[in-house]
This record gives C-alpha cells, sequence and structure tokens, in this order.
C-alpha cells in the first residue's frame, strides 16, 4: 500500500480530472472543504459548461499549464466495473508527468484516527471507517458505505453507496462492490473482482469472479 504523500489538509488548488457524475459528487465534497477547485478537464466537455459553478478548462493536456508543485489533482473519473480502467489509467499517466493526486474526505464522513490513507483516496459524504482500516491508493470509499475494524481496501477499488464491510475483510486491487452488499468478517475478496449490488457475500471470492446475488423468487397464492 502507498502511503498518503498529502493529506486532506493540503491547501493548495486543485483541477479535478473528469466531467461526468462521479466528478459532480467530488466537486460538491471539495466546495464543502473548502477546496479552491480551479477547474474541471475531460475529452469533450466544452469549455463553457460548469459543474457546480466549477469551470470546464478543457482537456487534460490544459493541466500542462501548472507546475506540478502549485496545484494538486482529484480523480473524479467513475470506476462502474472492476479491473483497470479510464480512471486508473489517466492517474497513472499524470503521475508519470509529475503530479500527485489530492487524498478527498468529506466533512460529513466519519474516520477514525487510526485509519491508513494512500494518495488519491476518495472517502464521500456519510461513510464510515473504523480503526486500523487501510485504505490503498485512489481507491473510492462511496456515501454511506461502512467499512469496520482491520479492514484492507487494495490500490484502485470502488467500494459502492450503502456497501457494509464487517471487521477484517480484505479487499484486493480493482476490484468493486455493487451497492448495498454486506461482506461477512475475515473474508477475501480477490483481485479484480466484481460483486453485484445488493449481495451478501458469506465466503471468499476468487480473483477476477463475478459474483451475482441470487434471490428467490415470491411464492405464489394457492387457489
Amino acid at each position: 500500500m502507498n502511503s498518503c504523500d498529502f493529506e486532506p489538509t493540503d491547501s493548495r488548488p486543485v483541477i479535478v480530472l473528469g466531467a461526468g457524475g462521479h466528478a459532480v459528487v467530488i466537486i460538491s465534497s471539495l466546495l464543502r472543504l473548502g477546496v479552491k477547485v480551479l477547474g474541471t478537464t475531460s475529452l469533450d466537455n466544452p469549455k463553457e459548461v460548469e459543474i457546480l459553478g466549477v469551470p470546464a478548462i478543457g482537456k487534460d493536456e490544459e493541466i500542462s499549464d501548472w507546475a506540478t508543485t502549485d496545484i494538486t489533482l482529484v480523480n473524479g473519473i467513475g470506476m462502474h466495473a472492476a479491473g483497470q480502467l479510464a480512471r486508473h489509467v489517466c492517474a497513472k499517466r499524470m503521475r508519470n508527468l509529475g503530479f500527485h493526486f489530492r487524498t478527498v474526505v468529506d466533512p460529513t464522513a466519519i474516520v477514525a484516527p487510526q485509519v491508513k490513507l494512500a494518495e488519491g483516496v476518495q472517502i464521500l459524504a456519510g461513510a464510515v471507517v473504523q480503526p486500523r482500516a487501510r485504505i490503498g491508493r485512489d481507491s473510492i470509499i462511496s456515501t454511506g458505505a461502512r467499512i469496520d475494524h482491520d479492514c484492507e481496501i487494495g490500490e484502485g477499488c470502488h467500494i459502492c453507496p450503502g456497501v457494509t464491510l464487517t471487521g477484517s475483510i480484505k479487499v484486493e486491487r480493482g476490484s468493486m462492490i455493487g451497492a448495498g452488499t454486506t461482506v461477512i468478517p475475515g473474508l477475501t475478496i480477490g483481485e479484480g473482482s466484481l460483486i453485484a449490488a445488493g449481495s451478501i457475500v458469506y465466503t471468499d471470492v476468487p480473483p477476477r469472479s463475478h459474483v451475482v446475488q441470487r434471490r428467490m423468487a415470491a411464492p405464489t397464492s394457492q387457489a
């Protein structure tokens, strides 16, 4: 797990990569934190478009107008599947250029002091992260998710809204756990796995698995 290079209190202004739904949520958190957001970038967002009052400044190449020491970046590109996606590719490209990513903790989230956060982690509104949890670089702990004690989230994961990870769970790199899922204590979710929304996970999940919650149909009434 990579250490956090910049604390959430970093005073430098930011540029947000992306202009979709995840960018809206991230910008909302940044504004509540009082962070100065210089603008957003995307491949197809015209400059006249604004998100929550934050202007679009063009494509990612526009970032080269700033020195790597003057700003930090925030990844507003969403993660809609498991594995290495555009979100991760873009982050790697920007790091290769010398830029760093801000760790974002929404002011409504509860994060215990003993939690370890790597660079670029995003903990969104209403999330709870309990003591001795470790969150890997660029992972998203989304709205209202609950990460209990001693959990370890690998790099580039997405813990979707309303997920409950009970104690001592390991989620390996690049995995996505769908909204409303519950994982019982002590399990491992293998690298690059996708857990469908609303699942209840009772056993370890092998790498690159796709787990779908099976539901029984409601019984029909008999005449």
